[in-house]
């Protein structure tokens, strides 16, 4: 097999060097009917582990695929020469959904560097502190609201991460379940998370398909962008006229990420100053922080959550250390999150558990490049596999257990094995809004933890309701619904939800 890969690297880049391994393919598609469809993470583990290699290749009518599936490969390649591989493919299919301008599938220029130089600056570790208000009131409300409606808490949560969010970003606040920016950015992300693996589909490998009627093109991929393409279309331009309208009236003085930016153009303009921004760069970046920083955080609630239903005893002890740190008179807050270690175990557990995006939006090679003696071609397209560096088996004992313990440094008796890396993605393309999401998953777990059982649903039988153990497939990730009920802890935990805004 390597003989092959030797020879096709000579014979088409003019190397020595041998391709990564790879299984067969076969003539003009290469592997295109190879890899799954549907969770190819699980496919690209299988073949790691058959060709002792976290490092594989596959041709995809033409197209170079490499797959790293360590953490190692992944650190030495888009950590410690993230020049190169800190661009990415087009994405025609998002492009044709209307995500053109987006830190997420922008490709390496001016327009990237502008992008992430904005979103690094407004949510670095530090500069988050000033929204610290905003995550605190919308989990506290949200809690308190789960208490009334046990039954709504998937929707409750989904509030929670939406409003944050929508504050953040726009300047808007979501004071009901109902609220239009809720549904605007459920269909947002619905649209988006169901779009298929990025870079995968039909229209990426032909993008001139993107101009076919739906009846020639004969594409579900293509079909779909199209009709999110209104549902993405409003998340961009709705917010903006709002903050537009209330600008011009002096109506809204809530700061926020698209009024910064906003008035610095009307304040160029004012100077005469050409502005570096325009008003699509200040949309593409909201939209980007609505679309993962919502996602994201509440997918990972919902597995947090799955998690504390599925085993009760991590949930008691997270309890005690919180009852130990907080006390039964008061609320978590972020002052508390340094004295929290374990819950903090399980939340990095809960990332480990279930990456949100088993196989991350893909870099792409600058230039030719090397690594562990393979040649790794200039354009390729470069997977992260976030699945098989969290349950790495050489790394985490028994990895499809949850257990938050293994986190316990050897010194106070545990195993010390390390953190998940790689859930907020690597090198120049790392999520500029991870310690933001980060803040959210802890406030709520914690806020909901320190006052409340999660505990499994009686039907109408009688009897406990198993929990459904199932994951979406798709740009990210999140559990499948699962019913599970909320209990106050105590009397006392109930009356300082119940005083909450009253």
């Amino acid at each position: 097999m390597k003989l092959i890969h030797i020879v096709v690297a000579a014979l088409l880049f003019g190397t020595s060097l041998p391709l990564p391994p790879s299984p067969p393919g076969k003539p003009l598609i290469g592997h295109f009917d190879v890899i799954p469809a549907q969770n190819p993470e699980f496919a690209y583990i299988q073949w790691g582990k058959q060709f002792d290699s976290d490092i594989l290749y596959f041709n995809v009518l033409g197209r170079h695929i490499i797959v790293l599936n360590s953490v190692k490969a992944a650190n030495d390649l888009l950590d410690k020469r993230g020049a190169n591989y800190a661009s990415r493919p087009r994405f025609v299919q998002y492009e044709v959904m209307g995500w053109g301008i987006t830190l997420t599938f922008l490709r390496w220029g001016p327009r990237f560097k502008l992008h992430r130089k904005l979103l690094q600056s407004s949510f670095t570790a530090s500069n988050i502190k000033q929204y610290r208000p905003i995550q605190q009131d919308e989990a506290r409300r949200a809690v308190k609201d789960i208490l009334s409606r046990p039954d709504d808490w998937e929707i409750l949560t989904r509030r929670f991460s939406t409003a944050v969010v929508m504050r953040i970003g726009f300047g808007v606040s979501i004071t009901k379940d109902d609220d239009p920016y809720i549904q605007m950015a459920d269909d947002a992300n619905h649209a988006t998370t169901n779009g298929g693996t990025p870079a995968s589909t039909i229209v990426d490998f032909f993008p001139l398909i993107r101009f076919l009627p739906n009846w020639l093109a004969r594409s579900a991929a293509l079909r779909h962008a199209r009709e999110a393409g209104p549902a993405i279309q409003r998340l961009h331009d709705t917010p903006w006229a709002a903050t537009e309208k209330e600008l011009e009236a002096g109506t809204n003085s809530q700061p926020s990420f698209m009024r910064t930016y906003l008035e610095k153009i009307a304040n160029d303009a004012k100077e005469g100053r050409k502005s570096e921004i325009t008003v699509a760069d200040i949309k593409g970046a909201a939209g980007a922080i609505s679309i993962a920083g919502g996602n994201t955080t509440w997918s990972t609630i919902v597995v947090f959550i799955l998690n504390m239903l599925l085993n009760p005893h991590v949930q008691k002890k997270v309890q005690a250390e919180l009852d130990a740190v907080v006390g039964p008179d008061r609320l978590p807050t972020f002052e508390d999150r340094d004295h929290l270690k374990y819950l903090d175990y399980c939340i990095q557990e809960t990332y480990r558990w279930a990456p949100l995006s088993p196989v991350g939006v893909p870099h792409a090679s600058i230039q030719d490049d090397e690594y562990k003696g393979y040649f790794i071609p200039k354009g390729s397209v470069v997977y992260a596999n976030a699945r098989a560096m969290t349950h790495d088996e050489s790394v985490y004992k028994d990895p499809g257990t949850f257990n938050p313990d293994r986190y316990i440094p050897e010194e106070q008796g545990g195993a010390g094995e390390p953190y998940p890396q790689g859930q907020f993605g690597f090198g120049r393309r790392a999520c500029p809004g991870r310690h933001l999401a980060s803040a959210g998953v802890y406030i709520a777990m914690a806020t909901i933890l320190a006052t409340m059982n999660i505990v499994p649903k009686i039907g109408q039988d009688g009897k406990e309701v198993p929990p459904v153990v199932g994951m979406s497939n798709g740009l990210s990730s999140h559990p499948d619904h699962f019913d599970c009920d909320f209990k106050a802890r105590t009397p006392k935990s109930e009356q300082l939800l119940r005083k909450i805004d009253s």
